[in-house]
């Protein structure tokens, strides 16, 4: 058997109950989740997740908002309703 070693990590005490149920309704113990996590890396050589920002958008006319001025009409683009060509 290979020898272990002990990594201290500091995280919300709420962060670590709901993790703890969370693994513990898989089978899993934080221990057995974070090998799980270093041996995924190694294997991936990288993060096994893509980190991103996630920006919030209170309302839906704020999210529409990043989209204006994106899409341009092309010649073909009739206006109708897409597949109403193959309806008629």
């Amino acid at each position: 058997m290979s020898q272990t070693t002990t990594v201290n990590i500091r995280v919300d005490e709420d962060l670590k109950k709901e993790v703890e149920e969370l693994y513990s309704n898989l089978g899993l113990t934080i221990s057995a989740a974070v090998n799980m996590f270093f041996r995924q890396s190694i294997m991936d050589e990288a993060i096994p997740f893509q980190p991103r920002l996630i920006r919030k958008h209170k309302t839906l006319k704020e999210r529409l908002q990043r989209f204006e001025g994106e899409y341009k009409f092309e010649e073909w683009d009739t206006g109708a309703a897409v597949g109403s060509e193959i309806i008629e």
